[in-house]
């Protein structure tokens, strides 16, 4: 029965789309490729009428645009009323195919936003998409639409909750502000027809920005997080060189490693999955595991990331902002056209200081490093930053405790949700206790092929 209110609402829904065009569109345009319609009439006579193509492509693209934005309104009210079975069948199979089955999907948002209140929401204009690489899978679709969602929604706490929040949690809706829905025509998902099928949820969407829980969760999730610095065939033995062997893996070594990722089962997976998991009990991969690169070094962009795509693997690329476009370091356009094909970006300060030595120094000076590095990278790559990797592993590598929790501190009161260490303690077990101390393995230069298996959990 539920099913059939399902069906029902949304065959309502199509039926005024259906109205709507032909009271707006001309029947003549609407259905244009029939076979004795004026372009099929021109083609069968070995020449194409211009006026009539582009008068049926526009009525096409009318339509198509009617019925995105359609299923949009439909999966966002779904969302609002908790009619999670009515979010489920608008989307995608490869993206219901992330999930163990439909309850544990209705589950996840259900606990996603369990302490807010969904108020409303506003869709924009439907904008053709060339192409769209999913991080989670690496899988490239084509053909798409996308428009932008913004949801506003307002957290239920006390004023003395109110007090401790970070400001995610404070001022969501600025978190959610135009994230894409994006969708594909597809013709062969039990439908002889067709219809558009949602790949990003936008704000209903694992990749949507991660809200913290208000409530402390306890929970422990194995994930091994691998630290690399250099990619290249150089290295150098000057001690004063940043291309020490210690740092520097060739990349017929990392192709070997990643070979052996791939060879073995293990799944490449976004932070932003990584803390849906950790917070809400959202869906991972068997062998989940992230991969990680420090400092934003030309050698990423011209070895580590075609080898990364050629595995069908996602990497996290920490970015020292004040050094994008030096010699030796990455562009924002290459940057961009990184995160435009599954890459993921997060802060490393601007000038990859030691934030234990200053913190002595100036307090003032540390929140520059955090805030403003985490400002240029949203401003330059159009995405929310919520991740962070402190420069040396300090005060984490070298430090006390007071320094580890100030910086903890400031890193939550500046909406970063997430913060990897390097050196020091090493380990694949994540504790959702310490979100802003995610413990990495270094991989080194020097460590046999054997080593680096060994390092690994599950083998």
């Amino acid at each position: 029965m539920e099913q059939l209110r399902v069906s029902r609402q949304f065959l309502i829904s199509l039926f005024f789309i259906i109205i709507l065009a032909i009271l707006v569109v001309p029947p003549s345009d609407i259905f244009s490729l029939k076979p004795n319609s004026p372009v099929h009439a021109a083609v069968k006579n070995g020449s194409t009428s211009s006026s009539a193509y582009h008068e049926s492509k526009s009525s096409r693209k009318y339509l198509d645009n009617l019925a995105v934005q359609s299923i949009a309104q439909l999966y966002m009210k779904a969302l609002l009323n908790q009619q999670y079975d009515v979010m489920w069948s608008l989307l995608h199979r490869q993206v219901q195919a992330k999930w163990p089955n439909e309850r544990a999907f209705a589950t996840f948002w259900q606990t996603r936003f369990k302490d807010y209140t969904l108020q409303d929401f506003a869709l924009g204009h439907v904008q053709e998409l060339s192409y769209w690489v999913d991080p989670e899978t690496m899988v490239e679709y084509t053909q798409l639409e996308e428009l932008p969602a913004s949801l506003q929604l307002v957290p239920r706490v006390t004023t003395h909750q109110g007090s401790n929040l970070t400001p995610e949690d404070l001022h969501p809706s600025q978190l959610f502000h135009n994230l894409p829905i994006i969708m594909q025509y597809v013709s062969d998902q039990g439908d002889k027809v067709g219809n558009w099928f949602i790949l990003d949820g936008g704000p209903a969407d694992l990749e949507a920005p991660i809200l913290p829980p208000m409530t402390p969760v306890n929970r422990m999730i194995q994930v091994p997080i691998l630290m690399y610095h250099h990619i290249t065939p150089y290295s150098s033995t000057n001690p004063l060189s940043d291309y020490l062997p210690t740092w520097v893996v060739p990349p017929e070594r990392f192709s070997q490693q990643m070979d052996y990722l791939k060879m073995h089962g293990y799944h490449t997976i976004t932070f932003n999955q990584f803390f849906d998991a950790l917070y809400y009990g959202g869906p991972l991969p068997s062998k989940p595991i992230m991969l990680t690169f420090d400092d934003g070094d030309a050698d990423h962009y011209q070895f580590a990331y075609p080898i990364l795509l050629a595995h069908h693997f996602s990497g996290m690329f920490y970015i020292v902002t004040g050094w994008v476009g030096w010699y030796g370091r990455m562009t924002w356009p290459q940057l961009y056209e990184m995160l435009s094909h599954g890459m993921q970006m997060g802060s490393h300060t601007i000038h990859h200081v030691d934030l234990a030595l200053w913190l002595f120094i100036s307090e003032a000076e540390v929140q520059q490093e955090l805030q403003q590095s985490q400002l240029t990278l949203e401003k330059n790559l159009g995405i929310v930053i919520q991740q962070f990797c402190y420069p040396y592993g300090d005060p984490f590598n070298r430090g006390n405790w007071f320094q580890r929790q100030r910086i903890m501190t400031l890193l939550a009161a500046d909406g970063y949700v997430g913060a990897t260490t390097a050196f020091g303690m090493t380990g694949s077990m994540q504790d959702s206790f310490y979100p802003l101390a995610l413990l990495r393995i270094p991989v080194y230069g020097f460590e046999s092929f054997q080593g680096f298996v060994v390092s690994l959990p599950w083998e």
